[in-house]
């Protein structure tokens, strides 16, 4: 659980298009998407007023960034409650190529901003790999 006054990504994701589901592999070319499981404790969500999620795509078997980074840049309306604000934010990856039998991961960073404070979160994805 995030602290009070902190927002965290609980869980990144690179999943199939429209679905809730992790991707093993993905269709090299296909539309694909990242979600990202985020929490904003009680504290700080009573003051925010927007959070953005910025995703790059690397390959991993090549060492390289297999897309420019993504970024979601969303208003969030603050809420006075006792518990945290749990959501998903997905990010849709529509143009890319790599090789077949790349592996590729999604990685991420969460900004929640409240007034003149920022905070900031990471996480990775699981490795998935491409198929012809």
């Amino acid at each position: 659980m995030s602290g009070n006054q902190d927002a965290d990504i609980k869980l990144l994701t690179i999943v199939d298009d429209g679905t809730q589901f992790s991707a093993d592999t993905l269709t090299n070319g296909l539309p694909f998407e990242v979600s990202a499981q985020i929490e904003i404790g009680k504290d700080l969500m009573r003051v925010v007023t927007k959070h953005e999620l910025f995703v790059t795509i690397h390959n991993v078997t090549q060492q390289s960034v297999l897309v420019p980074q993504v970024r979601l840049d969303l208003p969030l309306t603050a809420q006075d409650g006792n518990t945290p604000y749990v959501g998903e934010l997905r990010a849709r990856i529509d143009t890319w190529k790599a090789e077949e039998g790349d592996v590729l991961r999604a990685i991420a960073t969460y900004k929640v901003t409240a007034g003149v404070f920022r905070d900031f979160s990471t996480a990775s994805s699981q490795e998935t790999v491409v198929q012809a």
